[in-house]
């Protein structure tokens, strides 16, 4: 390994800065840095920018993935001061400056930008239930949950057991945030609107659509008014809401939630999220939930060239509370940490500690409802629907044309309920599932500043 980072780390006259991460907060940095006199290198494990908040439309079948998917080299074809690799950071040699890949030679660089985001967490679960309970945080994840509920309702036509077919029959979705409420109320229009006329042995409007949150409200980030609201709009669209209630089990056959079984064929899980593995090495550093805290500049603490931020970031807001992880205050923390850097470049007095900002609250429950806190106003409806639709339109990477598919597919939903991505494209059941953590054999003596970063 000595020799890899030695091999790795010639200097050169312009300084040389390491993104690891294509995600909003990776993507702000770029750009914030695309005018700057040094070498950026784009490092990620995929070759897209993905736009997360519209994972869950991809897995009932509203949009396809590449709708919401933009080739990274696409995006940066005009910065020419930007090389990209779609490599895998494992590891992280701070004292030596090295980035170590899954293939190739080591990265070295004067300055790090570390924009991992966050991973699925199934509070020390991940084994036994990660392939049971699919995740919603890539593209693989969201076409192996469309996969298999497809399947389900597929295998639900053949089914003559009126036991198996009920469970073929019912998906249950864990967490009950923005996320774990979208996707619910979509599955539930999915099954009682858009497939009730397509199937003839089974009646999906009797689909059974069940919401778990461990918590006591849904939405809890917002006001207990637009929580009861979500709660009343689903159970209008005859979704089962269990507040209060942790799930204790998960299985090939269905979960536990507190001492009730639910058979479900399709189980979600949209609640929980951790930092990556980036954080194990980094001691004090880290939070219980694996991000890194960072100072007021999103250096850590001991290395001030090296940047977290983003879903991997621990960062307090004005509240008192972790900032959420919003694809608004990834791409602010991005543009924020790119001019704090292009200052060092150049030499400049740095620019004022970072100051958390309050972004608005948006959450849409089903194709024309929807809740928002917006500058201190209070929206619900179909007014909130279509503000959450237009604002997170307005972020999407890809340009018109993206945006203008995504807009002809909302409105055929809003007027027809018809959805052009219903298709099972490959058996992917191994998709979503999470790998035993590897830590590589390191017989370096100098392990202390070394970070593991592959899960």
């Amino acid at each position: 390994m000595n020799a890899q980072i030695s091999a790795g780390t010639n200097r050169t006259s312009r300084r040389r800065i390491v993104v690891i991460g294509a995600g909003f907060a990776g993507m702000a940095v770029v750009h914030a840095l695309r005018n700057s006199d040094a070498d950026i290198t784009l490092v990620d494990r995929n070759n897209h920018h993905l736009f997360q908040p519209f994972l869950f439309q991809v897995a009932t079948s509203i949009l396809e993935p590449a709708e919401i998917a933009t080739p990274i080299r696409s995006l940066l074809h005009e910065l020419s001061n930007v090389r990209v690799e779609m490599r895998e950071a494992t590891r992280i040699d701070l004292r030596r400056r090295a980035v170590l890949m899954n293939e190739g030679d080591p990265l070295a660089y004067d300055i790090l930008v570390v924009a991992t985001g966050a991973q699925t967490s199934y509070f020390g679960h991940e084994l036994e239930w990660s392939q049971h309970a699919l995740g919603l945080k890539s593209l693989g994840d969201a076409v192996a949950a469309r996969n298999r509920l497809l399947r389900a309702f597929e295998r639900a036509e053949l089914e003559p057991d009126p036991m198996k077919q009920a469970r073929d029959m019912t998906a249950v979705v864990v967490g009950g945030g923005p996320t774990g409420v979208a996707i619910t109320g979509t599955i539930s229009e999915l099954a009682q609107r858009t497939l009730a006329s397509d199937f003839r042995n089974i009646d999906l409007r009797k689909a059974r659509i069940v919401l778990v949150q461990a918590g006591p409200r849904l939405l809890p980030a917002f006001s207990e008014r637009h929580s009861a609201y979500a709660a009343r709009a689903l159970e209008a669209q005859g979704v089962e809401i269990k507040l209060g209630a942790p799930v204790t089990d998960v299985d090939a056959t269905g979960v536990t939630v507190g001492g009730e079984r639910i058979e479900a064929a399709t189980v979600l899980w949209c609640t929980g999220v951790e930092g990556v593995p980036v954080a194990r090495a980094l001691g004090a550093n880290v939070e219980p939930n694996g991000t890194v805290a960072v100072l007021n500049d999103f250096s850590v603490p001991g290395h001030p060239d090296c940047f977290v931020i983003g879903d991997a970031a621990h960062v307090v807001g004005r509240d008192g509370r972790p900032v959420p992880g919003l694809a608004s205050v990834a791409q602010h923390q991005g543009r924020y940490v790119g001019k704090v850097i292009a200052a060092r470049l150049a030499s400049a007095t740095p620019p004022k500690p970072y100051e958390t900002f309050t972004p608005s609250k948006l959450a849409t429950i089903s194709r024309h409802v929807g809740v928002a806190e917006f500058r201190g106003r209070s929206i619900t409806g179909y007014p909130a629907w279509l503000m959450w639709g237009l604002l997170h339109l307005r972020s999407l990477s890809g340009g018109g044309h993206a945006k203008f598919s995504i807009l002809a597919n909302w409105a055929r939903l809003l007027v027809t309920y018809r959805r052009s991505g219903r298709l099972i494209v490959e058996p992917s059941e191994l998709v979503g599932r999470r790998k035993r953590p590897e830590v590589a054999e390191d017989t370096s003596t100098e392990t202390s500043n070394v970070v593991v970063l592959r899960p």
